[in-house]
């Protein structure tokens, strides 16, 4: 079953008088409605999903971290090795997404109102919850402002690793520099992949066909993706254009609470002055972390494309 198909069919599942009434969503409801939320991303698709039922914990992360290999000679006696169990602590922000509906979309325009209403709702849901993740930053303003997304979950850490491009454009030493950070042991055992912007991507394809390479000639000819040492590169809506990280998607986690709420009112003195039939709200609680720092590397000062 295809996405768009998938998405039809969980769609059907959230009923219209759920969405008319204003409720909290049931299990299975809140389960198909994230599906749904996914299916709008191929990043979020890839991304770690947890929606715990408490505000805020702590997700288990286990781990050795070195060799465990020992001698042993007869009768000899081995050393213990401590698994590492650090948490990974997570605490959720509550968010709203708003949307008002006027008596012309309801009565004239839009043939069925709730349904249109419930499309509108993941879409900009699913939309939203993956440009925070780019660029959230509670020490800035406005929307980024709302939760710290993965680059500055990161950013506040010492342990993953960093790169300088130094003002420089986009070209393969940026690739070559994070490929080269990142330790041995992730490069050997995860799915790794470059996180760019769209545009700094769309910068680096032309900086290869303006090569005479066999693989700048595949992307001119054929429109081949562009895969720096074998590594996909994936460009989440939002991402800054002087920014850059490698790592594993399933090393990036997004959280929300499974107590996903939808309000509606039709009785305000707004409506009335406005011409507004109908406001509806979501209310969700949602967080941002990363799994095991280590296993990222970020850069930093790339010139705009």
């Amino acid at each position: 079953m295809s996405a768009r198909q998938q998405n039809a069919t969980a769609l059907e599942k959230v009923s219209e008088s759920d969405f008319a009434a204003g409720s909290q969503l049931d299990p299975e409801q809140f389960e198909e409605f994230m599906l749904n939320v996914e299916n709008q991303s191929s990043v979020l698709q890839r991304a770690n999903q947890l929606t715990p039922t408490a505000e805020s914990g702590n997700i288990p992360r286990l781990g050795v971290g070195t060799e465990l290999f020992q001698q042993v000679g007869e009768g000899n006696s081995v050393s213990l090795q401590n698994i590492d169990s650090q948490d990974v602590p997570f605490s959720t922000t509550k968010v709203s997404l708003p949307f008002e509906q006027t008596w012309e979309a309801n009565n004239e325009i839009i043939a069925n109102p709730e349904q249109t209403i419930r499309q509108l709702f993941v879409r900009q849901f699913g939309r939203d919850l993956e440009i925070l993740a780019s660029v959230g930053d509670t020490t800035t303003s406005g929307f980024s402002a709302i939760e710290d997304g993965w680059l500055k979950v990161c950013d506040d850490s010492s342990d993953p690793g960093t790169y300088d491009h130094s003002g420089a454009s986009i070209d393969k030493s940026l690739f070559e520099q994070m490929r080269t950070t990142m330790p041995e042991r992730y490069k050997k055992t995860q799915n790794l992949v470059f996180l760019t912007s769209y545009e700094q991507k769309d910068a680096y394809q032309e900086y290869l066909t303006d090569r005479s390479t066999d693989g700048g000639d595949a992307m001119l000819m054929n429109g081949d993706e562009p895969t720096p040492y074998g590594f996909e590169i994936a460009t989440p809506l939002g991402w800054p254009d002087d920014r850059a990280m490698l790592t594993s998607m399933e090393n990036l986690l997004y959280i929300v609470q499974d107590s996903l709420r939808v309000k509606r009112t039709e009785d305000a003195e707004r409506n009335v002055l406005n011409d507004i039939e109908t406001i509806y709200n979501m209310l969700a609680k949602i967080d941002y972390e990363v799994m095991e720092k280590t296993g990222v590397v970020t850069a930093s000062n790339i010139a705009a494309p």
